[in-house]
């Protein structure tokens, strides 16, 4: 296999010669001392993999190069190199297309970690799109524990097999059973979710397999359930560890005979339904302790898919990382940001008990909180840089079972008591403020716009103030 390439542009020879030694062990390094040459080179000998190109130089500056490096070759990672700390400089090359960037004095495993992943994400992008449609376009993420998953749904994804998937909240249960439906033979036809955790016990039934009108109080017309819904198509019943047991056996019936009955009526119905489960509950357990029915598990477990949780895939946390920034930039209308390596590397210690979903609201926070071009873990949120600056072990995801016999300590929910001790300070610094946000903000040690985001999120009461903007309520 062919080593992949580097070219280094810079107009000093030190750190010219620095970066192809530190480099020279894992690519081919070519080496050029202006912006023109730089250039030349892309045009004449590449193709190359990455570039890194110092910012400050006399001539064709880093901007200019970068901006003439993109018209050749537009999908070029480029990665900047500069003495000036100067986020706006950083924001700058960002918009005109820069992967990333670097500051001087180097750090050898920054310069490795940086160069590595620009060359991936490029990687990753020009890879061809399969030939049949891509059944995983929302799934993010090329690890072996992932592929694996990829590789048995795309066994069973044009059969008409029931599907049991699992695995903890947050790990993308949904996103499997759409990616089942919507490449199978039954694409045309509907796909219904039915969230069993969401509907109350008692009106779960009805909701399932309709009802007549006159069949309870309150059911004043006849109703259509999701099983008639979703003819032709699939159904997905997620969190059906959640499902009492009553309701339990009439979803055995159904899936046993083929047929239903709407609540109140005699008359039976032809369902012509695939059946795909969720939950992140161990069901195998469940029905030791008498909470799911045996002859139930059998039925739905045909084809078990197991997702793994995103401590168990680290390597995909990067790609998702730029994957949500991406998207959240999109919609909030803003460059891209860069994340520092060291930002990085606390993400991916992290061990995320909420998954893939918690990842996702993280970036969100950090783009509607964080004006910065480069992220650092400075900007994280408290409970996952403070989780890396203690060097505490990563806490175990809580798994889905039995509650704790009374009198024993129950799972600690580090999110909950987070949010919970913001809370506190937040209270205390408005209150030593006297309301006022810009005093508050200072006490805290945070930004305005922060502490509004903060105070919005966690629903703390506020007050308006003459140095402050008024507040949603009061311009109403």
């Amino acid at each position: 296999m062919a080593r992949r390439r580097v070219l280094v542009i810079d107009d000093e020879e030190s750190p010219r010669e620095s970066l192809r030694y530190i480099l020279k062990n894992h690519y081919e390094v070519t080496t050029r001392s202006d912006g023109a040459s730089g250039v030349e080179a892309v045009r004449n000998e590449g193709p190359f993999d990455v570039v890194l190109l110092d910012m400050k130089m006399p001539g064709m500056n880093g901007l200019e190069t970068l901006r003439k490096l993109h018209a050749h070759t537009p999908d070029l990672p480029v990665i900047m190199v500069t003495a000036i700390t100067d986020a706006r400089t950083a924001h700058q090359a960002g918009l005109w297309g820069a992967a990333d960037y670097l500051n001087k004095p180097f750090d050898v495993k920054e310069i490795q970690f940086v160069v590595e992943r620009a060359i991936n994400e490029r990687n990753l992008r020009a890879e061809p799109p399969p030939a049949a449609p891509c059944p995983f376009e929302e799934i993010v993420g090329r690890s072996p524990a992932l592929e694996a998953v990829f590789a048995l749904v795309r066994r069973v994804m044009d059969t008409d097999t029931t599907v049991l998937i699992t695995g903890e909240t947050g790990t993308g249960k949904e996103l499997v059973a759409r990616a089942l439906h919507f490449n199978s033979h039954r694409k045309s036809g509907p796909f219904v979710p039915v969230h069993c955790a969401a509907i109350p016990s008692e009106l779960l039934e009805s909701e399932l397999f309709g009802h007549e009108k006159g069949a309870f109080t309150g059911a004043v017309q006849r109703r259509i359930g999701m099983f008639e819904a979703a003819q032709g198509g699939t159904l997905f019943l997620d969190e059906i560890g959640e499902m009492a047991l009553g309701t339990q056996a009439k979803l055995l019936r159904a899936i046993q005979e083929r047929e239903i009955r709407r609540v109140g009526s005699q008359e039976t119905i032809t369902i012509n339904v695939r059946l795909v489960c969720a939950t992140n509950r161990n069901l195998a357990a469940e029905v030791r302790q008498g909470r799911f029915r045996e002859d139930l598990f059998y039925r739905i477990n045909v084809v078990p898919v197991e997702l793994p949780p995103l401590r168990a895939r680290k390597e995909d946390i990067p790609v998702l990382v730029r994957h949500f920034a991406e998207k959240f930039a999109r919609e909030f209308k803003r460059a891209v940001p860069q994340f520092t390596p060291a930002a990085l590397d606390t993400l991916v210690r992290y061990p995320w008990p909420g998954n893939v979903r918690e990842l996702q609201h993280a970036v969100e926070r950090l783009l509607v909180t964080c004006d910065a071009a480069a992220i650092d873990v400075g900007h994280l949120p408290f409970a996952i840089s403070q989780a890396e600056t203690d060097g505490a072990a990563p806490l175990p995801a809580a798994t889905a079972g039995p509650s704790p016999p009374p009198g024993e300590p129950g799972p600690v929910d580090l999110p909950k008591m987070t949010e919970e001790l913001e809370r506190k300070a937040i209270e205390e610094a408005l209150r030593r403020a006297d309301g006022v946000i810009t005093e508050a903000a200072r006490l805290l040690n945070i930004t305005r716009r922060m502490l509004r985001y903060k105070i919005a999120k966690l629903g703390i009461a506020t007050r308006p103030q003459p140095d402050d903007a008024p507040s949603e309520t009061a311009q109403r």
